[in-house]
């Protein structure tokens, strides 16, 4: 893996180390405990949006008001529907995804609260998960969740990811990804993924 910046998605540079011709697609395993845990944590009967506001950068956080309007957007897609909010732990974490819990009271916050492979099962249980370029959103997929990346300064041609349900949205930064760029390709998304 050493030798700085190629072109390619990252997932063949590991496949080509590993002398893969083809990358096999990234898989999350859970185990029986994992899935009891995510049903008692996501006891809702609807659909599950989840949502993962948060990313290691700043450059990489598309802004809190696009995920709360495009939650409103898809769960009028998805009667019934319920916001699930995904972070890993820290206070930092906790702040990134804060406004966006406050202004969906009834989300299910998850932040901070999982184990990877917790996460992995919640994330299975999700009809959607939309987040910024993260590990979060590369979990989502590899648990086969239908997921839709949020790209700005990172090349999706490297980092999108990757799954049998898998999609993105790109802009030249954050600030330019809009609300309706987002919500068109998670409705194609669901199209596609039902």
């Amino acid at each position: 893996m050493r030798g700085g910046r190629r072109p390619g998605h990252r997932l063949g540079h590991l496949a080509g180390t590993l002398g893969l011709a083809d990358p096999p697609l990234p898989v999350a395993w859970t185990s029986p405990a994992d899935e009891a845990r995510a049903a008692v944590l996501l006891p809702h009967a609807g659909p599950l949006i989840g949502l993962g506001p948060t990313a290691n950068w700043a450059g990489k956080i598309w802004a809190p008001d696009r995920f709360i309007a495009l939650f409103g957007a898809l769960s009028a897609d998805m009667p019934g529907a319920r916001a699930v909010i995904f972070g890993g732990p820290g206070p930092g974490e906790r702040a990134m995804a804060q406004p966006v819990l406050d202004a969906l009271p009834g989300a299910l916050d998850l932040v901070g609260a999982l184990t990877l492979p917790e996460a992995a099962a919640c994330l299975a249980r999700c009809g959607i998960f939309v987040g910024n370029d993260s590990g979060l959103m590369h979990l989502a997929a590899a648990a086969g969740a239908p997921t839709l990346g949020l790209f700005g300064p990172t090349p999706p041609s490297e980092y999108a990811p990757r799954g049998q349900r898998t999609g993105f949205v790109a802009a030249a930064s954050m600030a330019a990804l809009s609300v309706e760029a987002a919500l068109e390709g998670a409705r194609a998304l669901m199209r596609v993924a039902t």
